[in-house]
């Protein structure tokens, strides 16, 4: 273990003597190093039940001791075993990006866009979309993996935690994990009164992965306000709605004023 190469020739790389003569771990406490040395008195570390138990496994991974039920017996049982989980959930996620997510990122990344989203469906989810009424999903690119161990791993708020950890790890950001309704099939259609067809569709509660890798401090922060756009709404004519009014862009606002100063100047003559 590293514990006896500290006391050996590296010993200066890990510890610190002060002036009386003794020697100080810089990254472990005193109570949390008294525990450490359970292991190689009574090969077992023993956890009070008030001690931080994300300590513990930071200092079993420094000193490489194996952080498990043979090694470990804590008073307090549920934190250990959440320490576990986080540990378990970290290699699991870290094999689930490697083998079903990063590929459908590269996807994305080839069609040129910047960011993902993906939703992770059960594999017996059955997506059926009516191509003339699809369902309005909000997002113009959206993928699908179909993974059971997945879905059920990202169920827990805590495994999600781990997961957007390991992902700004890899250097990505806007990462969101969470829960989200995804239309599946048609549930039903509905002929409006004036014309017109409302589709609704069937929807299941699965979990979802967000993130970009964007790299936003090369991006230009020009704004041409010659080249603004106006606000164009798009009706449909078999619509129940009014058209929404548009809006004017910066452009005619100042055409607008123009005028304004001219007519002003015009009556005044």
């Amino acid at each position: 273990t590293m514990l006896g190469g500290m006391f050996g020739k590296n010993m200066s790389r890990f510890t610190h003597e002060n002036e009386s003569g003794e020697i100080k771990l810089e990254s472990v406490s005193p109570e949390v190093f008294r525990a450490i040395l359970g292991y190689y008195t009574d090969n077992i570390i023993n956890v009070p039940f008030t001690m931080n138990m994300y300590e513990i496994k930071e200092a079993c991974d420094f000193f490489l001791i194996p952080f498990n039920a043979t090694t470990v017996t804590a008073k307090n049982l549920a934190s250990f075993m959440n320490e576990l989980s986080n540990d378990g959930a970290r290699k699991k996620f870290k094999k689930f990006l490697k083998e079903d997510i990063v590929s459908v990122m590269a996807e994305c990344a080839m069609k040129g866009e910047r960011e993902c989203h993906i939703v992770c469906l059960k594999e017996e989810d059955v997506v059926e979309w009516d191509p003339e009424y699809p369902p309005q999903i909000g997002e113009d690119q959206l993928s699908v993996v179909k993974n059971n161990e997945l879905a059920k791993f990202l169920r827990y708020m805590e495994n999600r935690e781990v997961a957007k950890a390991v992902l700004a790890d890899k250097g990505l950001i806007k990462i969101r994990l969470g829960i989200e309704g995804f239309p599946t099939m048609k549930e039903k259609v509905k002929v409006k009164a004036r014309g017109g067809i409302q589709v609704s569709y069937f929807y299941v509660q699965r979990p979802f992965i967000a993130m970009s890798w964007e790299k936003e401090e090369l991006r230009s922060r020009h704004v041409d306000f010659m080249n603004v756009p106006t606000c164009q709404v798009h009706q449909s004519e078999t619509s129940d709605e009014p058209p929404a009014p548009q809006n004017l862009n910066a452009v005619d606002e100042i055409e607008l004023v123009e005028q304004v100063r001219e007519g002003a100047q015009g009556g005044g003559q």
